[in-house]
């Protein structure tokens, strides 16, 4: 992807959402280095462990 993600995505949930659409980890459509691509790479892992959206989005601290 050479241009910059749209900033009104929800990176994150694109990504949270992909398993059940049957897109695999590697089909992540953000570069590597990108705050997209980080998002993206979250959300996708966070579905894949069973975690809900909401509780897969709290913050740690």
């Amino acid at each position: 992807m050479t241009e910059m993600p749209d900033d009104n995505l929800d990176h994150y949930a694109l990504g949270f959402y992909a398993p059940g659409k049957g897109l695999g980890r590697e089909a992540c459509p953000y570069a590597e280095g990108m705050e997209a691509h980080d998002l993206w790479l979250a959300g996708y892992d966070a579905a894949v462990r069973g975690e809900p959206l909401e509780e897969s989005r709290r913050d740690p601290a």
